[in-house]
């Protein structure tokens, strides 16, 4: 592969080298207190009164408004003290990271830093979840229970889940969507879901659940649960919150996690951040990394936890499993947009071409089928798609017109800007990368194989999802685990000796003392405006390669030599992309160093694993689809 042109002059003195020489970092400025801290915003300079902070942790701005203002206030506090070390980082501000932030600070009085790379703390994944939040059907005619949640999971996961994790879930999950989203007059969320007309929340029914049990907000309740949960976050006096921080490496002191390295998106300013009470990953998933995914486009879910585990030795597992989303909008040239699995709840059938309904060709529940298996079956019909016609639809044309337009707004304001109306046309629809099943191997706690590190929601590997995800697990997962990892960290003994380990190890570290008396410049300023601007367009380039090689070999269907194809492919570009980073530390190339990592992580455990499961499906090279079938699919 060729490498990129542009070279770049390393100094020196900014590099740490972990003992594994995958990952690279600077010692860089360990004096961001004063400058992250401020609250003129680099960007834009606008200034973040204390009423401007106000307001949004009231929930008086809109997002737009919020993106022009930096959060952090100002802290004296000398950065690497140890009472600036007591205290729990958490990587991500979605409802892992959210949930997990809130119960540590308010139930155990835990200072708390929430990091994340947007600037506000709902631009995040859980953001963009469009169905629903599992609850409980407390209606004795359902027949629901945590014991039909559990066997539904178990199902969905193609017998490859873990019963203590979905038990957990099946169990835990009521009480905690009460506790921390339902929770009017208390410190934690009090989300408006949707009610019917006497008061009582609504509950809908999605695929592959024997009850109607989801709460939901029209079809966007990701945002309006991450807007009021992040906003919580905000005003809770021992949570601060870091906005425009990359996570880039995990510290670690031989068998102990102390703490992350990060770089400053908007000052290019470089630190090392520790934590004597641990330090949780919950910056989401993978499916970014595929050339066709339901996440938003751009330097989103590239698998950021999983490449930091991977670079730091900590286990993975069942990485193969990534989930691919039944029905995404099929415009040609377009970014995929989701279209929720509540359509399907709601009655909306999958139709070829010729108007034959066809899902019940592969499975007797038709559309209701577990996801991995409608997947196949849209994708394995879109394959017959000739002379450039699409041959898959999603129809829901059967529902009234008003209430589609009410319960579906997002999608349906998304389709009338491209001529499209759900209650008149059929929908073209195609499979896209949606979500990872595993990750960053934890128990039930949340604990890693490194002491100290933890991880939680999309980025965590619990075993809760098995082979493939049921509908409207995730942000029940990130709720319950996440609250899980505080209660360990500061209920439990354990947890407690943990952190006091920790913070005895900070106390004696050699990499904690010199980064207390060195202090650097942002890495930019001795490099040329081309050579930072090239080495960004490079990155670009090289996740396009990602990306379409993710999505050629590591997709819905896949064989022994793609995989071995991809295997090839990503070690060339991993190679590139952490050369590039080292050299010039920027959004962009840190987001192509984890996509190639995750990327590379997620094939190498395909091909490990030659059983066909869930959602990962592994053909003969023989049953391959011929490369004029494979473009169609990817058009």
């Amino acid at each position: 592969m060729m490498k990129t042109s542009t070279r770049l002059t390393v100094r020196r003195d900014w590099v740490y080298r972990a003992k594994r020489k995958v990952s690279s970092f600077s010692t860089a400025t360990t004096g961001t207190s004063t400058e992250m801290r401020s609250t003129k915003n680099p960007i834009v300079g606008k200034m973040a009164t204390p009423s401007h902070l106000a307001k949004w942790r009231t929930g008086s701005y809109s997002s737009r408004t919020i993106s022009a203002i930096s959060y952090m206030e100002d802290d004296n506090n000398n950065r690497h003290s140890a009472a600036k070390n007591d205290r729990l980082l958490v990587v991500g501000s979605g409802v892992a990271g959210s949930a997990t932030a809130l119960v540590a600070a308010e139930t155990y009085q835990m200072p708390v830093t929430l990091l994340f790379a947007g600037n506000i703390p709902h631009d995040c994944n859980s953001f963009w979840a469009q169905g629903g939040i599992i609850y409980r059907n407390f209606d004795p005619s359902s027949g629901d229970s945590a014991e039909s949640l559990a066997r539904d999971i178990h199902r969905a996961g193609a017998g490859l889940c873990v019963d203590a994790a979905v038990r957990k879930v099946s169990e835990e999950g009521p009480d905690r969507v009460r506790e921390l989203l339902l929770n009017p007059n208390g410190p934690f969320a009090d989300v408006p879901f949707d009610k019917k007309p006497d008061g009582e929340l609504s509950l809908c029914l999605e695929a592959s659940h024997a009850a109607p049990r989801i709460l939901h907000y029209a079809d966007h309740t990701g945002m309006i649960i991450t807007k009021h949960i992040t906003q919580a976050a905000a005003r809770h006096p021992l949570i601060t919150m870091q906005p425009q921080t990359l996570v880039t490496d995990i510290l670690r002191e031989d068998d102990i996690c102390i703490g992350v390295a990060t770089l400053n998106r908007a000052t290019g300013q470089r630190s090392f951040e520790y934590a004597s009470r641990g330090t949780v990953l919950a910056s989401g998933g993978l499916a970014g990394i595929y050339e066709h995914s339901t996440n938003p486009p751009g330097f989103n879910a590239l698998g950021s936890s999983v490449a930091l585990a991977t670079r730091a030795g900590v286990q993975t597992q069942d990485l193969e499993y990534v989930q691919f989303h039944p029905t995404s909008l099929y415009m040609p040239n377009e970014a995929r947009f989701l279209l929720t699995e509540a359509l399907r709840g709601e009655g909306a059938v999958l139709r070829d071409a010729s108007g034959r309904r066809f899902a019940q060709d592969f499975h007797p529940e038709g559309e209701l089928a577990p996801r991995d298996i409608v997947a196949r079956g849209v994708f394995e019909e879109s394959q017959k798609s000739e002379n450039g016609n699409h041959n898959v639809f999603l129809d829901i044309t059967h529902r009234d017109a008003d209430w589609l337009h009410a319960r579906f707004p997002t999608i349906q304001n998304h389709l009338a800007q491209r001529g499209l109306d759900m209650a008149k046309d059929q929908l073209p629809v195609i499979p896209a990368a949606h979500y990872t099943c595993g990750g960053v191997s934890t128990d039930m706690q949340g604990r890693t194989s490194l002491t100290g590190l933890y991880a939680a929601g999309e980025a965590a590997r619990t075993g809760l999802h098995g082979g493939n995800r049921l509908a409207s697990t995730s942000l029940l997962e990130g709720l319950v685990f996440g609250a899980s990892v505080a209660d360990f960290i500061g209920g439990s003994e354990e947890g407690k000796d943990l952190s006091s380990m920790i913070q005895s190890r900070l106390e004696s570290s050699p990499m904690v003392m010199q980064s207390n008396n060195r202090r650097y410049d942002a890495w930019s300023s001795s490099l040329e405006p081309n050579q930072i601007e090239n080495a960004a367009h490079r990155a670009v380039q090289l996740l396009r390669q990602v990306r379409r090689v993710m999505w050629d070999h590591v997709g819905l269907i896949r064989t022994p030599s793609g995989l071995a194809t991809a295997l090839e492919a990503l070690t060339d570009i991993q190679d590139e992309a952490m050369e590039l980073h080292q050299l010039c530390p920027t959004l962009e190339t840190a987001g192509v160093r984890d996509a190639a990592c995750a990327g590379r992580a997620v094939a190498a455990a395909s091909a490990s694993n030659p059983e066909s499961a869930g959602a990962h499906y592994v053909v003969a090279d023989s049953e391959e689809y011929s490369d004029d079938e494979e473009e169609v699919a990817a058009r």
